[in-house]
C-alpha cells in the first residue's frame, strides 16, 4: 500500500470516528461561538473607532481562532492513547502515514471552522473587507501553517499528564511568529485592493509552514514509536 493511500485510510479513520462522537468539532464550535459572543457582547462594531477596525478586527480573528483550534486540534493523538489504540495504529501503519492523515484531519477541521467562524465575525463585529480573495488566500494558509504545527505538538504532548494546558504551553511560542504575519496580511486584506498587499505576509507563513512540515518529517518518527 503506498503512503498516499495509507495516509487517506488514517484520515477516513478520524473521520469515522469524529462523526461518531463529534466531540473535536464540538469543543472547537463552542469554544469560538462563546468566544465571538462575548467578545463582540463587551466591544462590538461601534465601541472601536474606525481608524483602529483593521488592527483590533485582523488581533481579535486569529485570537479566537487559535484557542478555538486549541480546544479541539490535540485530540488526533490523545484519543488514541485515551482509548489505547495507538498501538495498533503504530502497527497498522507507517509514521508518515500517520502525521499526514492527522495533519490533514486537522487541516479539514480548521478550515470547517474558518468557514463558520469568518461569516459570524463578519456580522457580529462589523468586519469588512476590502479584498475577499487576498483574505481567503491568508485563512488557507493560516489552516495550513496552524494544523502543521498543532499536529506535530499534539505528538508530543499526548502521552503527558495535563496535555491540554501543555499543548497551549509548547504551541504558543511555535505559532507566535506565524501569527504575527496572518494578523499582518488579514489587516492588509482589509484596507488595500491589490493582492500584492498580502504577498509578503503570505510568503513568511508558508515559509514558516515549509519548515514546520519537513522538522516534523525528520522528528515525527522518533516521537511516533518513542
Amino acid at each position: 500500500m503506498s503512503l498516499l493511500i495509507e495516509s487517506f485510510t488514517v484520515l477516513r479513520k478520524e473521520v469515522v470516528s469524529e462523526l461518531r462522537s463529534r466531540v473535536a468539532v464540538s469543543s472547537v464550535g463552542l469554544f469560538a461561538l462563546t468566544t465571538l459572543v462575548a467578545v463582540a457582547y463587551q466591544i462590538g462594531p461601534y465601541r472601536i473607532h474606525e481608524q483602529d477596525r483593521p488592527h483590533l478586527h485582523s488581533a481579535l480573528l486569529w485570537i479566537i481562532l487559535f484557542f478555538a483550534a486549541s480546544s479541539g486540534l490535540p485530540r488526533v493523538f490523545v484519543k488514541e492513547e485515551d482509548a489505547h489504540t495507538a498501538k495498533a495504529l503504530r502497527l497498522a501503519a507507517r509514521p508518515g502515514a500517520v502525521f499526514t492523515g492527522k495533519f490533514l484531519f486537522n487541516l479539514v477541521l480548521l478550515l470547517g471552522l474558518e468557514f463558520f467562524l469568518v461569516p459570524l465575525f463578519s456580522i457580529f463585529m462589523g468586519f469588512s473587507v476590502a479584498n475577499v480573495p487576498a483574505l481567503t488566500l491568508v485563512l488557507v494558509a493560516g489552516a495550513l501553517g496552524l494544523a502543521a504545527t498543532a499536529t506535530m505538538v499534539a505528538a508530543i504532548i499526548s502521552r503527558a499528564t495535563g496535555s491540554a494546558t501543555l499543548f497551549v504551553v509548547l504551541a504558543v511560542p511555535l505559532v507566535l511568529p506565524m501569527l504575527v504575519f496572518l494578523i499582518q496580511g488579514t489587516r492588509m486584506a482589509v484596507t488595500a485592493a491589490e493582492l500584492s498587499a498580502v504577498l509578503p505576509s503570505l510568503r513568511a507563513v508558508f515559509s514558516l509552514t515549509g519548515v514546520t512540515l519537513v522538522s516534523s518529517a525528520f522528528l515525527f518518527p522518533v516521537v511516533w514509536h518513542d
